[in-house]
């Protein structure tokens, strides 16, 4: 059964009645409450499973970087602003959100200057891509990590160019329910922090988090605890994605449990299926001319030094083009 969820009528009613007693922040923060759907996404590669079917999920959509986009963000360069475009438009062929899969520029771990240089890597992308994808909700894998408060300010601004938190909340080997209930409570926490009007919609995965290709291939979760896991996020997120590596076998076979479990908790909810998110036409703050680390949070010394950046103009690396960072 469920938890956490109440009809709207019986909502509204216990929220008028807080209200009369709490401040306007809190009343503020209820009523969007009630309002907030929950999206459930498939971006599986099963061929023997049908999400969308069965369960009631939409289609999401993924973007890996290429190598050559490795090299350009690696030195602090863009794709070529006409074939990351044209790749998101490939990308977006479902209804549901476009993530961008950038791994290796992490705002964390960084000086003031990287992390900056980095911030505006990823707000050129989320300008371009909500280009390229009018319509959808737009947002970055796991952008939204532990390490979040680092750059607060960095992470604040940039929730302005995306429609969701995407954050991964896989189950490694070995780790327990309860460990992931606490990484799901780090990540509903910095999301708040970040900005609080964003859903939270982590990636999670019916299968162990390990590599692909062996002998035997990933272990399924016991149905009982995938259960659990999306009964958790029912109460404290906005949604999750559902994902399989391509790599992987894809065929479920005999291992279904989860995927009756997934079904009947998309029965309890309110709406009996997800929902589309509406995208909005957000009023953009000027852009950080700085990104300056958040008091109490140490940042390595031995990042890289700041460079002057150059116009944008389509620069040459290692025999890959890239795009300066445009000018702020």
């Amino acid at each position: 059964m469920k938890t956490g969820r109440h009809s709207p009528a019986s909502t509204l009613a216990i929220l008028v009645g807080t209200m009369m007693f709490a401040g306007p922040q809190f009343a503020a923060h209820a009523q969007q409450s009630v309002a907030a759907p929950f999206h459930a996404y498939d971006n599986t590669h099963y061929q023997d499973v049908d999400l969308v079917g069965e369960a009631g999920l939409v289609k999401a959509n993924i973007l890996y970087q290429r190598q050559e986009w490795i090299a350009c963000t690696a030195e602090d360069k863009l794709p070529l602003k006409a074939d990351f475009q044209a790749a998101v438009q490939a990308a977006a062929v479902h209804r549901g959100p476009v993530v961008l899969d950038f791994e290796n520029i992490w705002i964390k771990n960084v000086d003031a200057a990287q992390a900056h240089r980095r911030y505006r890597l990823w707000r050129q992308l989320f300008l371009w891509a909500k280009e390229a994808a009018p319509g959808h909700m737009i947002g970055a894998y796991d952008l939204l990590g532990p390490n979040t408060d680092q750059y607060l300010d960095c992470a604040r601004d940039l929730s302005q160019y995306q429609d969701g938190f995407f954050p991964h909340l896989y189950t490694a080997p070995g780790l327990t329910q309860a460990t992931w209930e606490r990484r799901l409570d780090n990540r509903v926490v910095s999301a708040r922090n970040v900005n609080p009007n964003k859903p939270l919609i982590p990636y999670i995965r019916p299968q162990e988090e390990a590599t692909c290709g062996g002998d035997p291939e990933p272990t399924y979760l016991p149905a009982d605890r995938w259960r659990r896991q999306l009964d958790q996020l029912g109460a404290m997120a906005s949604g999750f994605i559902v994902w399989s590596p391509v790599m992987c076998s894809q065929r479920v076979g005999d291992n279904r449990g989860w995927i009756i479990e997934t079904v009947d908790f998309m029965r309890s909810l309110p709406s009996a299926s997800s929902t589309i998110a509406q995208t909005r036409s957000w009023p953009l703050a000027p852009p950080l001319t700085a990104c300056a680390p958040t008091p109490g949070v140490s940042v390595p010394v031995s990042a890289p030094k700041s460079r002057a950046v150059s116009a944008p103009t389509t620069v040459q690396s290692a025999a890959v083009q890239c795009e300066a960072l445009p000018a702020l």
